[in-house]
C-alpha cells in the first residue's frame, strides 16, 4: 500500500513543498537501512507514545514508500539504532524504552523481509541515546547507552542476537544526553564520546573516554561546548587528515579537529542554527564534493539545517530547508536512486514525515529559510515580526527588509535571481519596532522603509540610497503605541503618507507627507485597531480605509480627499479581527474587503456595492488564528486568491493559500508548513520567473521563510 499523503493535492499545489507520508505515529527518531534486501532504502520510525511504536516504511526505489510492520514496545520509546546483532547479514534494531515504570533496551532481530521479531529486552538504568560498535575487540557488535544520570551502560554482544551486561561507565556529569563511538587516538580501540548538559544552568560539555579495548573506558576528558547542548555528536574526518574530528550541537555548533592522540583542538563555533535541534547531527556528503557535511533537524524552527563542509575542516554558514512541524530526527539516503542524497524527516506532533529530495548541490526541494543574523539560541534572541519587499539595491532582484523586534533592528536581506537571500546591512531603530512597510517616500525612484515603533510612540523613516544601504533614521511622533504601519497617498498630492494603528489606544494615526518630512499626526478613534488597508470603496477618486479591530469589527473610513476621514460602515466578523485586505474578488469593478479572525476558522469576504457600503459577509473555511491575509492572483487565472499565515508555535505554523472562485468565496486551503510562529508576510516575484512568491517573518525561528511559486503546469 503506497502511503503518499499529498498525491491528491499534487494537481492543485501552487508552492514548492516536499512529499508527505504517514509515519504511523508522532515520531522522535528515524533510522534507515535496507531491511528487506531489495536494494532500496527503508525507514524505521520510533514514537514516544505510550506505548512506544516502531513503524517500518519500505522504500520502493523511486522516492516513495510502502506501509510496513508496526511493533509495539513495552512503554515510551526514547531512541533507536540499527546493527547486525546476530551476524546473519540482516539489519536488526535496538530501541530504548524509558519511563517511571520501565527502563530497558529491546532487541529486535530482522527477518530479512522488512519485518522484525522482538528477541529480548535488557533492564538498563534510565536509558537514553545509544551507539553501537565493537568496544571489547571480540569482533561482535556491542551497544553503549548513556543513562539520564552520570553513567553509561555497556551491553556486550554475544553474536547470536543476545547480549550480556558488561557494567557501568562513570561519566562524571549530571546528565548525559547522547553518545558516539570512534577511535579518537588511532590505537584500534573504540573510544566513547558523550554530550552532557546540566539542565539547571545550561552548562554543557563534550567528553571523550578512551577505550581500553576490553569494554571498559578511562576517565573522561572534557571540552566546553556552547550552552544547552543536545543531540548526538558528529564524528568524521572533516579535514582529510585521517584523524576523526567532532562536531557538537548547542546554541551554536562547536567543531573540534582531532589531534590523533585522543585530544581535540580548541573549537571553532558556527552560529545560525536554531536552538532545540533534536537528536543532533547526521554526517553525509550532501553536495557530492568529497567533503563531510552536517545535517541537523531544527525542531523549534520546523526546518533542517545543512552545514556544507570545506576540505580544511571548516564549514559554510548553514542553509535551512523547511520540513514538517517540530522535527527532531533526520535520515539521509538516496531514496529515489538518482545518485543524490535525500532526507526523510518525521514530525513529532503529527503522524507524518516529509521526504526532501536533494538536488546534489546541497539543496533540497522545499521552502527555504534565511537567517537574519544573531544567535537564535542566546538572548537577546532575534525575533522577526514583520517583513516587506522592495528593490533596495541596484540589481533587478527583489530584496527583503525585516524587523528584529527583540534587538530593535531593521535588517536588509538582498535577494538573488533564484529567490535566495543573504544577510545585508542592519540598522538600529528607536523604540522597539513592530512593523515595516516599503514605498518610495521621497519620490526619488528608490525604495524607502518606514517602521512603527511601539515603545517610543514614533514612526522611523529610512530613506534608501538605491545601493542596498539606508540613510540615517528620521523619527516622527504618532499616536500612542503604534503596532502597525502602512504607506499610501491619502490626500492625492502625489506624496506618500503614513498611517499607523494602535490597539491599546483605540486610535489610528495619519501622518501627511510635507515634502521634507511629515506633518504632525492626526488621530482617529476606532475600537482596538490592529491592521488597516486602503482602497477607493465609493468610486469618488479618494482613498478610503478599512480598519480591522480586535473586538471583531472592521470599520470603513471614507476619505475626504484632503487626508481626513469620516467613519462609515461597520463590518462584523465572528470574533477578533486580525487583518484586512482589499481587492475586487468578484470582478465587478467594485472593491471588496477580506478579513481574518483570531479564533474562528473562517475568512470573511465583504463584497462592495461601490458606494462605500458592503453586503453581508460571505465565509470560506480557513485555518484558525490567522495573523495576516494578503490578496493576489497566484495562479494567474484572473481571480484573486487569499494567502493567510497562521500559527503561534512550531506545531501550528503554516501558510494557507485559498484559491479564489471569482465570486467572493475561496476554495479549500492548501497548507504549507512554515518555521515557528509566522507573524507577517510579503508578496512579490522573488525569483524572477513571472510568478508571485511569498516571504514570511517567523517570530520564534529568527528567520524568514520563502515559498516559491511552482508556476505554470
Amino acid at each position: 500500500m503506497l502511503i503518499l499523503l499529498a498525491a491528491t493535492l499534487a494537481s492543485a499545489q501552487r508552492f514548492i513543498r516536499p512529499a508527505i507520508y504517514s509515519a504511523g505515529n508522532p515520531s522522535i527518531r528515524v533510522v534507515s537501512g535496507d531491511f528487506n534486501h531489495d536494494g532500496n532504502t527503508d525507514l524505521a520510525f520510533l514514537s514516544n507514545t505510550d506505548p512506544g511504536v516502531i513503524t517500518i516504511r519500505l522504500g520502493i526505489g523511486n522516492g516513495k514508500f510502502n506501509a510496513g510492520q508496526q511493533i509495539a514496545l513495552s512503554d515510551f520509546g526514547a531512541s533507536i539504532i540499527t546493527g547486525d546483532w546476530n551476524g546473519d547479514g540482516v539489519l536488526d534494531l535496538a530501541a530504548t524504552v524509558a519511563s517511571a515504570a520501565t527502563n530497558e533496551i529491546s532487541i529486535l532481530l530482522g527477518n530479512g523481509d522488512g519485518t522484525f521479531a522482538l528477541q529480548q529486552s535488557y533492564d538498563i538504568r534510565t536509558p537514553g541515546d545509544m551507539a553501537t560498535g565493537d568496544v571489547n575487540g571480540d569482533g561482535v557488535a556491542d551497544i553503549v547507552s548513556v543513562n539520564v544520570s552520570e553513567s553509561a551502560s555497556v551491553l556486550s554482544g554475544v553474536g547470536d542476537g543476545t547480549f550480556r551486561h558488561a557494567g557501568q561507565v562513570d561519566l562524571g556529569y549530571p546528565e548525559a544526553l547522547s553518545v558516539a563511538l570512534a577511535d579518537m587516538n588511532l590505537d584500534g580501540k573504540l573510544d566513547m564520546l558523550t554530550v552532557n548538559d546540566d539542565s539547571f544552568d545550561g552548562v554543557s560539555n563534550l567528553s571523550i573516554l578512551l577505550g581500553k579495548g576490553d569494554g571498559t573506558f578511562g576517565s573522561p576528558s572534557d571540552y566546553a561546548t556552547d550552552y544547552y547542548a543536545g543531540g548526538n555528536p558528529a564524528v568524521a574526518d572533516f579535514n582529510h587528515d585521517g584523524i576523526p574530528d567532532v562536531a557538537a550541537l548547542a546554541q551554536t555548533v562547536s567543531v573540534y579537529l582531532g589531534r590523533g592522540d585522543g585530544t581535540l583542538a580548541p573549537p571553532t563555533f558556527y552560529s545560525g542554527v536554531t536552538y532545540g535541534s533534536g537528536d543532533g547531527f547526521v554526517v553525509a556528503d550532501i553536495n557530492n564534493d568529497g567533503n563531510v557535511d552536517l545535517v541537523s533537524p531544527t525542531g523549534y524552527a520546523n526546518s533542517m539545517s545543512v552545514f556544507l563542509g570545506n576540505r580544511d575542516g571548516s564549514f559554510k554558514a548553514p542553509s535551512a530547508f523547511g520540513t514538517g512541524p517540530s522535527p527532531y530526527s533526520v535520515a539521509i539516503a538516496d531514496f529515489n536512486k538518482d545518485g543524490k542524497p535525500d532526507a526523510a524527516v518525521p514530525d513529532s506532533t503529527d503522524s507524518n514525515f516529509v521526504e526532501l529530495v536533494g538536488d546534489g548541490t546541497g539543496k533540497f526541494v522545499t521552502h527555504r529559510s534565511f537567517s537574519i543574523g544573531g544567535n537564535p539560541g542566546a538572548p537577546p534572541i532575534p525575533s522577526v515580526v514583520s517583513v516587506a519587499s522592495g528593490y533596495f539595491d541596484a540589481d533587478a532582484n527583489l530584496d527583503l527588509a525585516v524587523i528584529d523586534n527583540n534587538n530593535s533592528k531593521l535588517v536588509l536581506l538582498p535577494g538573488n535571481k533564484n529567490g535566495a537571500f543573504r544577510l545585508g546591512s542592519s540598522y538600529s531603530v528607536s523604540g522597539q519596532p513592530t512593523w515595516v512597510t516599503a514605498a518610495d517616500l521621497n519620490a526619488d525612484s528608490k525604495a524607502d522603509l518606514a517602521t512603527a515603533d511601539k515603545v517610543s510612540n514614533t514612526v522611523s523613516v529610512f530613506l534608501g540610497n538605491g545601493n542596498g544601504t539606508l540613510q540615517s533614521e528620521a523619527t516622527y511622533s504618532t499616536g500612542a503605541n503604534p503596532a502597525f504601519i502602512a504607506a499610501a497617498d491619502v490626500n492625492g498630492d502625489g506624496k506618500i503618507d503614513l498611517l499607523t494603528a494602535s490597539t491599546t489606544s483605540n486610535t489610528f494615526s495619519v501622518l501627511l507627507a510635507s515634502g521634507s518630512g511629515y506633518l504632525p499626526h492626526v488621530d482617529y478613534t476606532v475600537s482596538s485597531p490592529v491592521k488597516l488597508a486602503s482602497g477607493d470603496f465609493n468610486a469618488d477618486g479618494k482613498l478610503d480605509l478599512v480598519v480591522a479591530g480586535s473586538k471583531g469589527t472592521g470599520t470603513i473610513f471614507l476619505g475626504n480627499g484632503d487626508g481626513t476621514f469620516s467613519a462609515g460602515a461597520t463590518l462584523k466578523v465572528g470574533s477578533a479581527a486580525t487583518s484586512a485586505a482589499v481587492g475586487d474578488l468578484n470582478k465587478d469593478g467594485k472593491l471588496d474587503v477580506v478579513m481574518t479572525s483570531g479564533s474562528a476558522s473562517l475568512v470573511y469576504s465583504f463584497l462592495g456595492n461601490g458606494d462605500g457600503t458592503f453586503r453581508a459577509a460571505l465565509t470560506s473555511t480557513a485555518p484558525a488564528s490567522a495573523t495576516q491575509v494578503l490578496l493576489a492572483d497566484f495562479d494567474s487565472d484572473g481571480k484573486l486568491d487569499a494567502m493567510l499565515i497562521e500559527g503561534t508555535d512550531a506545531a501550528t505554523a503554516s501558510a494557507a493559500l485559498l484559491p479564489g472562485k471569482g465570486d467572493g468565496t475561496f476554495r479549500q486551503a492548501q497548507l504549507y508548513t512554515l518555521d515557528s510562529a509566522p507573524l507577517a508576510e510579503a508578496i512579490g516575484d522573488l525569483n524572477n520567473d513571472g510568478w508571485l512568491d511569498v516571504a514570511t517573518a517567523n517570530g520564534l525561528a529568527s528567520n524568514v521563510s520563502v515559498l516559491l511559486n511552482t508556476g505554470a503546469r
